[in-house]
Parts: structure tokens; C-alpha cells; sequence
């Protein structure tokens, strides 16, 4: 299979998959909503928290759709970017401290060459994208020993315009219309 089928696989999974948990947003919503009985604060932790898991996937995005009708698009988007940057500080340390079980091969070194280039506009970039090598590349700054503030800065900027954006998306009348329950 060729490079450039596998890249348009992946992105063909990753839509499959995001589609899938907005679907699972709309669908346990109020299951979901019932995790905000302790309010904006309590989608604060659960953001910090699945954030903060390195290299295993949490759907933080499902439980800050949910909470838009609650709190509003800006308030999720805003608090859940809040907390995911937050959350990202234990790959930054994981890596700083040395102790990053980080898969040597071709993609580490590319990644870690695109983050040597790029630093914090490279954290940026993969912040404001859904990707699955953000805990990846949160490792490599901080065992390139990227400023955590540094860090913080760029990943925060990404984090909050994408939950933001995310947070305004699951509020659109139309998007609700179709992942609405039947």
C-alpha cells in the first residue's frame, strides 16, 4: 500500500471516527449532562483528566458537546480548552523528565525534526487539529526542553480555539437536527 493511500485511509478513519463520537454525543446527552451536576468546574476536571492520559484516546469532545446547551458553546469550548491544555502538561513532563516510553523510528524522528523547526507555532498547529501524535509531540517538546510556559502558551492558543469551534459546531441547529436520537 502506498504512502499516499494509507495517509488518505487514516483521514478517512479519523472522519469515521469524529462523526461516530458527535453521533455518541447527541446520544447520551443527558447521560452526559448529568457529569455537569458540579457545573463548569466539574467539566473542568473531566477535561483536565482525559487530557491528561498519555497516548490513550478519552472522547473529552463528547462531554463538552453535551454541555453546550447547558452552559453555552462559548463557556464549554472556552472551559474544556482550558482544561485539555492543562491536562497536556503530563506528556510535556513525561518527556522533559526523560521518562517518555516514546517508539523510536520514522515517524518520532520526523515528528521530532518538525518540532526542532517549528517549537511552539508546531505545538500550535497540532493543538488546533484533531490528530492522535499531540501526545507525541507534547513528549518531544518537553524532551527538547521547550519553556513549559512556552508550551502551555502555543497548546492553550490551539486547545481553545478548537474546543471553542467544536463547542459552537455542537450547538448549530442543523448539526443537532441530524445527530439528534431517534
Amino acid at each position: 500500500m502506498s504512502q499516499r493511500v494509507r495517509q488518505l485511509l487514516v483521514f478517512a478513519i479519523t472522519l469515521v471516527l469524529s462523526g461516530l463520537l458527535v453521533w455518541l454525543g447527541f446520544r447520551y446527552q443527558h447521560q452526559l449532562q448529568n457529569l455537569g451536576s458540579a457545573g463548569l468546574l466539574g467539566l473542568f476536571v473531566v477535561s483536565v483528566l482525559g487530557n491528561a492520559t498519555v497516548f490513550i484516546p478519552i472522547p473529552v469532545f463528547v462531554v463538552a458537546c453535551a454541555a453546550v446547551p447547558a452552559y453555552g458553546w462559548l463557556a464549554s469550548g472556552l472551559v474544556n480548552g482550558a482544561g485539555a491544555t492543562l491536562g497536556e502538561v503530563t506528556g510535556w513532563l513525561a518527556g522533559y523528565g526523560g521518562s517518555a516510553i516514546i517508539p523510536h523510528g520514522k515517524w518520532y524522528d520526523r515528528l521530532t525534526d518538525f518540532m526542532r523547526r517549528h517549537g511552539m507555532f508546531g505545538i500550535f498547529l497540532l493543538a488546533l487539529i484533531p490528530n492522535p501524535v499531540f501526545d507525541v509531540a507534547g513528549a518531544i517538546s518537553g524532551a527538547l526542553k521547550l519553556p513549559l510556559w512556552k508550551f502551555l502558551v502555543a497548546a492553550g492558543a490551539g486547545k481553545l480555539i478548537r474546543y471553542t469551534i467544536g463547542a459552537y459546531a455542537c450547538g448549530l441547529p442543523w448539526l443537532m437536527e441530524i445527530f439528534k436520537p431517534r
